[in-house]
């Protein structure tokens, strides 16, 4: 076992031991300006000052910090290390002096294609004009048309969005102080969420990650968790990810000393303490005051490799502020149709330090998530009197995702970044994983989107297979690599994959995340000692029967 894996084992068993056990009293949180890298003439506090926070962060902020809300409120996260004061504030652009007061009777009245308002910390905003350029498409606007928006807003987007997309001539003005009182004690999904994270039990109660999800959909909204939870029409490719992990089995060889096993791997030629990084995930913010900064404070202190969505709630200008000396970030790309805008966000990206791009090749157009939608019609029925709101011909294009993207624009991203690595994400058949090879790419991601693009595609664990059929030697390269993401639940999952050819494999879904907080010290060497494996280079088919894959 090499002496950083070592290191990353040992950081993880104290984190673990250190867990709280009980519920603490609440303590104050410290905002401090240092985060203890290069030049803030800090010092990094011992572990024994830090465990609590650091096991925290591990457990729910790489979990993108679904119940680490709950943490962070009861103080539980302890002293903070990181200036989170310019994270965690969102606030709106405050109104000129000529910004007149807007009702809650008048913003209603602006509900509908023809005019559209909404409002976010208290400024109302007229978006008519911007609907159809939404990244987010059209749908969303017209379900909350009319009305506050600042909760939604905040958990998807990062700080100065508004600056970048509206002019000040389309703020109308601000509310009126009644109807910010009415938003402040009308809110009763906030409350319904503050009530479940004061009876939420402690972790160590936690038995297996499904418990995850099962408790932590208490602390969310009933649109954040339609959101983390759902996929594309029927769901099918969301439980086909799953359900191919299912229907293969190990055939494990034994009388083999398996006394030290070692987990270490690199990805794209960075040393990792284990087989496994964090997928870009966005929203994040939904559910946690941080963010994906929480993701990033607990891969740096783990060893782990994070990659920042595009459209994460939280900037990649911000993760930087906050990641540790020497922790690599990768950086997930939508095409944008403008190319001009498309080059300065890869520049820009570079520019931070990006240590790769991640292109998602699977989205050329906005899938249909019908849970969302049946969510919101739920929430907000349509009267009967009310005219079609929706456009004739609903688009499923967005500005934010190119449908004419093409093999050479691997070549094209690494000119403008100045040859950082790239990895094409979204990657579903063998014949594309080796035109990506071809065409200069340096890793492949296999899969669906999470389950969340194209209803009935092939599960990633499928597509590996695959490729073992038929391009072998793809799986073989030392100067290429083929991950895999979507339905990964437990370290036989993880297993599995490495056994039919990946590198690594991404963890996506916030409660998948959690897995870091115990997975490679805990089930993923019990399994390999069980099979009778002590690195993952010993790893092979013949330790899988996938017959019914």
């Amino acid at each position: 076992m090499t002496k950083r894996s070592i290191d990353a084992f040992s950081a993880l068993r104290a984190l673990r031991l250190a867990a709280p056990s009980k519920r603490i009293a609440r303590a104050p949180v410290r905002l401090s300006s240092n985060h203890g890298g290069p030049g803030s003439g800090s010092t990094a506090p011992s572990l024994s000052h830090r465990s609590g926070r650091d096991w925290a962060l591990m457990l729910f902020g790489i979990s993108a910090g679904v119940a680490g809300t709950y943490l962070w409120q009861t103080g539980k996260l302890g002293p903070s290390s990181v200036k989170l004061d310019a994270v965690v504030k969102h606030a709106g652009r405050k109104t000129s002096k000529g910004g007149r007061i807007v009702s809650s009777e008048e913003l209603g009245e602006h509900s509908d294609l023809t005019s559209l308002w909404v409002a976010v910390d208290g400024n109302v905003w007229d978006v008519t004009d911007f609907v159809a350029r939404h990244p987010g498409g059209v749908q969303i606007l017209i379900d909350h048309a009319g009305k506050d928006v600042t909760q939604i807003f905040r958990g998807i987007h990062a700080p100065g969005t508004i600056e970048k997309n509206l002019a000040e001539s389309q703020l109308v003005g601000r509310l009126d102080e009644q109807a910010l009182a009415a938003i402040a004690s009308g809110d009763h999904e906030t409350q319904r969420i503050a009530r479940a994270r004061a009876a939420l039990f402690g972790v160590d109660s936690v038995v297996t990650l499904n418990d995850f999800e099962k408790y932590a959909q208490g602390v969310c909204s009933d649109e954040c968790w339609e959101y983390y939870s759902g996929g594309a029409d029927s769901e099918h490719a969301l439980r086909g990810n799953r359900e191919a992990y299912d229907r293969v089995f190990i055939r494990p060889r034994v009388l083999r000393d398996v006394k030290e096993v070692d987990t270490s791997t690199k990805i794209l030629g960075m040393d990792s303490p284990a087989p496994f990084y964090i997928s870009p995930t966005a929203r994040n913010g939904w559910s946690n005051p941080i963010g994906e900064v929480a993701s990033t404070i607990g891969a740096g202190r783990t060893g782990f490799f994070q990659i920042l969505s595009h459209v994460a709630s939280r900037s990649l200008d911000e993760v930087m502020q906050a990641k540790a000396d020497g922790q690599k970030i990768g950086w997930q790309l939508y095409m944008n149709m403008d190319r001009d805008i498309a080059a300065r966000e890869i520049k820009h990206a570079a520019e931070l330090g990006a240590q790769s791009i991640w292109l998602t090749a699977d989205l050329s157009c906005l899938m249909k998530n019908v849970r969302i939608r049946s969510g919101s019609v739920k929430r907000n029925p349509a009267p009967a009197d009310k005219p079609i709101s929706r456009p004739d011909k609903p688009s499923r294009l967005s500005e934010r995702h190119d449908p004419s993207l093409q093999w050479a624009d691997i070549a094209w991203i690494k000119e403008v970044t100045g040859g950082l690595p790239v990895v094409v994400k979204g990657v579903g058949s063998w014949e594309d994983v080796v035109l990506a090879k071809e065409n200069g790419a340096d890793a492949v991601v296999l899969s669906n989107h999470g389950g969340r693009a194209l209803d009935f595609a092939n599960p990633p664990l499928k597509t590996l297979q695959d490729i073992g059929k038929h391009a072998p030697g793809l799986l073989k390269d030392d100067k290429f690599q083929v991950f895999v993401d979507g339905g990964i639940r437990q370290g036989t999952d993880i297993i599995k994959a490495l056994c039919l050819g990946a590198s690594a494999v991404g963890l996506g879904r916030p409660f998948i995340f959690a897995a870091a907080g115990w997975g490679p010290d805990g089930e993923m060497e019990i399994s390999m000692r069980l099979m009778g494996v002590k690195n993952i280079q010993e790893l092979g088919p013949e330790y899988l029967e996938t017959s019914r894959l």
